[in-house]
């Protein structure tokens, strides 16, 4: 997937599917969570899971646009990339494919996150670090 260094391979369960043959748009956004959480642990955090002292991460906003629909038996993969990084939040960019074809595009922020204080916090030095250089953007 072209601009994507971060891709994962989904794979599309039967439970997938709605009345209308086709994967329903809500489980659309499960592909993106999922994409998005394995980006954040295996590339940006490299662990299998996040600690209590991690930052935390919150979503705070998503939006996607539907290209194409998705059926079964197709091969599904997503992209995910931090396109921008601000000083408590960043932008991270997803696209999914379908055999190849855009079925989808979405666009989030998410916000580094103090949980014992209810506040959003600068992103730490290190995370903003190893996004950088996983995504190949200038200091």
């Amino acid at each position: 997937m072209q601009g994507f260094r971060h891709v994962l391979p989904m794979v599309v369960r039967f439970r997938d599917i709605d009345a209308l043959g086709h994967v329903n748009n809500a489980v659309f956004f499960t592909y993106l969570e999922t994409a998005r959480v394995d980006y954040m642990l295996r590339e940006i955090l490299r662990t299998q899971r996040m600690a209590p002292t991690d930052v935390g991460l919150i979503l705070a906003q998503i939006a996607c646009q539907f290209k194409a629909p998705i059926y079964y038996g197709q091969k599904v993969e997503v992209g995910t990339r931090v396109v921008e990084m601000r000083n408590s939040s960043f932008i991270i960019q997803q696209q999914i494919e379908a055999d190849g074809q855009m079925a989808a595009r979405s666009d989030s922020v998410v916000v580094c996150y103090d949980y014992p204080s209810g506040k959003s916090v600068p992103i730490p030095d290190e995370f903003r670090a190893r996004v950088k250089a996983f995504e190949g953007m200038p200091e």
